[in-house]
């Protein structure tokens, strides 16, 4: 077992987020229970000194939300033509649930891949 040296947001949707895939992907839309059970995990850099886990989950949200939805919804819309206008943290807080997830370990056998998507 190796330890990570990043900690990870789990990102969940909500029935807004099923229901924007609904209206976008109707034939290939997964139930809600579906997605949910298929939570992303996005692994970002571990803060430099102890700090409160509420506020530091609220800094990373804010840095990061705006990649993170897109990149939930390019998963439906690769061009992202049917995104909402108005992609404020607002908003994001309404379409996903976002925990932290402090420690990460990799139980895996086969080397870590590392591969840049953007």
């Amino acid at each position: 077992m190796n330890f990570v040296n990043r900690i990870s947001l789990i990102v969940t949707p909500t029935p807004l987020m099923h229901q924007w895939v609904v209206d976008v992907a109707a034939d290939e839309a997964p139930t809600l229970e579906e997605m949910t059970a298929e939570s992303s995990c996005y692994l970002l850099d571990e803060p430099q000194e102890d700090c409160d886990v509420a506020a530091l989950t609220a800094t990373l949200i804010e840095q990061n939300f705006l990649k993170i939805w897109r990149n939930e919804l390019a998963v439906w819309d690769e061009y992202l033509d049917n995104a909402p206008n108005d992609m404020n943290q607002a908003q994001f807080s309404q379409w996903f649930n976002v925990t932290l997830s402090g420690l990460t370990f990799d139980l895996a056998q086969q080397p870590l891949l590392v591969a840049n998507v953007d």
